[in-house]
């Protein structure tokens, strides 16, 4: 198959998931138009939008505040160059988030979830060159890379396109697209000139953005594509899998809004809510016609002509030219009729409790609970506030769970570019200086390149405004009762060692369930390492004092027989000489 025929086939690739994708882009722009409460688009001037305060409800339940990712091995061994490997990419992480606005970007994917039922973030390698003079010939200038991060861009959803050809879930997607509008000029300074020879422009504005470009990313050959419909005899541009991801593809699974098993296409919150918010919107026009009806109106006699104006204050005294006529007449009502309102009063009851039965629907089927919006009835007990903020959290736990994966996937993915294509000066870059000399941070780095995140657990440090309260309580009465777990750990294992892998056990899986656990763990593991090589350490030999006061008093014993001996020897001696001179 040739280039032609190539292009070809993904153009109709192309075209084909387009048709299957029109419904839902045009989706995307009524729903867009409702939460704007956009005038021009056929709804009355200033409706009743629940939708809106829904959405504005549900987005920092679903993230509130930026993660902190971190890194650290699978296994508890002590390796050296293990640790150091996962502190350098844990840095690296850190650091990349710092180069753009990554918040914004990820608020950016959560309010298209919400509204538009598709969230989509773009990872992209980005690296900076420039032109430095050759150390050989000055005169020479050669370029080289000066910086190097990874970006995470938005991508709209109407921008998105992925194989729709028999793939009902993710995981047998085989290739994403997005569309890349840009300028002739924009065209050729990203692809060259050669590239953009047959791309239309407009002739009276240069700068208009007026060229789409097709992104695709085909898993099954490895391949990127750059084409444009205007192009049908070659591809822009075609790149050999330049990121080197294990997913390959530069996005992670979309956060989808409602699913089912025979498509990717997913059905926005608003379709399901969309016959209830049209009916809110009628009840709403006509509460409010019915309000501008709702005044005081009548008839007098114009035999009267002062009474015209006796409404148009607060307190008013009139001067009847014929008072006793006007009395004669039954006094002012005899005179003035007015039109009875009371049919009014009870169209707008009416109106009122069904717009509340509409909105208590809504918040049923998007669950948003009563604590969530911040009001509750004043005779709920506790147990009753409890129920009602447990029900509407479990009603979108799944949907927090899945933000939480799709971020998470975010960064496993910036973290395997990061390994493939960052250098090896600019890793070590992210470690001290102390350290960058070591042996180990070398081999660290070789360990990144060769195995990336193998061996290594990617883990996020979020913080929920829900419940922050909640944690910090959990996470105090934690310290207490692991102080307590310590205290009387440390008496047993001293007295029996062999004992300290089942504390050690027990405390660990004790830190693992509170909330914020990483920091106990690593100090720890310190201590239960530094525990047990003090344990297992052999204890110098005591001195026997008994042994050596036995030892004495035996030494002490034989210089007395010694001496007992030696005055005998003495004494008969004594004898000898003393029989010898008798003899004498």
């Amino acid at each position: 198959m040739n280039k032609q025929q190539q292009v070809e086939k993904w153009l109709k690739k192309i075209s084909a998931a387009e048709k299957k994708y029109e419904s839902y882009y045009n989706l995307i722009k009524e729903t867009r138009e409702f939460y704007k409460d956009n005038r021009g688009f056929g709804y009355n001037v200033g409706h009743y939008n629940i939708f809106w305060s829904t959405i504005e409800t549900l987005k920092p339940f679903l993230y509130f505040k930026q993660p902190k990712p971190y890194l650290e091995r699978s296994g508890k061994s002590a390796n050296k160059i293990e640790k150091l490997a996962c502190d350098i990419l844990s840095k690296s992480l850190i650091w990349n988030l710092q180069q753009f606005d990554f918040d914004s970007i990820i608020k950016y994917a959560r309010n298209d979830f919400l509204i538009s039922g598709c969230g989509i973030v773009w990872e992209r390698y980005h690296p900076n060159f420039e032109f430095v003079s050759s150390a050989q010939d000055s005169k020479r200038k050669i370029e080289i890379k000066s910086s190097e991060k990874v970006i995470s861009e938005y991508v709209n959803p109407e921008n998105f396109l992925a194989d729709c050809d028999e793939v009902g879930i993710w995981e047998d997607v085989s290739w994403v697209a997005r569309k890349i509008y840009m300028s002739k000029e924009q065209a050729i300074a990203t692809f060259g000139e050669t590239a953009c020879l047959n791309l239309a422009d407009k002739e009276d504005d240069k700068d208009c953005k007026d060229i789409c470009i097709y992104e695709i990313w085909d898993k099954e050959s490895k391949k990127v594509y750059w084409l444009a419909k205007e192009k049908t005899d070659d591809f822009i541009r075609v790149a050999n899998n330049p990121l080197k991801t294990q997913g390959f593809f530069p996005c992670p699974k979309p956060i989808f809004a409602t699913l089912t098993n025979d498509s990717i296409i997913p059905v926005p919150d608003y379709c399901l809510i969309k016959e209830l918010l049209s009916e809110l919107n009628g009840i709403h026009s006509r509460m409010r016609l019915t309000m501008q009806a709702l005044k005081v109106s009548g008839a007098y006699d114009n035999s009267f002509p002062e009474l015209g104006s006796i409404l148009n204050k607060d307190v008013t005294l009139v001067a009847a030219k014929d008072f006793q006529r006007l009395k004669d007449c039954g006094g002012l009502k005899g005179i003035l009729d007015f039109i009875p309102i009371e049919q009014y009063i009870t169209a707008l009851e009416q109106l009122a409790q069904r717009r509340q039965d509409i909105i208590n629907q809504i918040y049923e089927i998007t669950g948003v609970s009563d604590i969530m919006r911040g009001s509750s009835n004043s005779e709920d007990t506790a147990t009753a506030v409890t129920k009602k903020t447990n029900f509407g959290t479990l009603r979108n736990q799944d949907r927090q769970n899945d933000m939480q994966r799709f971020i998470k996937d975010l960064f496993t993915i910036k973290a395997e570019i990061i390994c493939e294509q960052f250098s090896a000066e600019t890793l070590l870059g992210f470690l001290p200086p102390e350290q960058q000399i070591l042996p180990e941070a070398r081999q660290a780095v070789l360990l990144l390149k060769d195995e990336k995140m193998r061996g290594m657990i990617l883990e996020i440090e979020n913080d929920n405004v829900f419940n922050a309260e909640a944690e910090a309580e959990k996470t105090l009465s934690g310290i207490k009762a692991l102080n307590e777990l310590i205290i009387s750990a440390l008496p047993t294992v001293s007295q029996q060692p062999l004992l300290l892998p089942l504390y050690r056990s027990m405390i660990e899986s004790f830190c693992t369930s509170l909330p914020k656990a990483r920091p106990f763990e690593s100090v720890i593991e310190k201590v239960f390492n530094a525990v047990e090589a003090d344990l297992n350490k052999k204890e110098p030999e005591q001195p026997n004092h008994q042994l050596e006061l036995e030892q004495e008093k035996i030494m002490i014993e034989k210089e007395k027989n010694a001496l007992k001996a030696k005055e005998l020897e003495i004494k008969a001696h004594n004898e000898e000489a003393k029989n010898a001179l008798t003899a004498q």
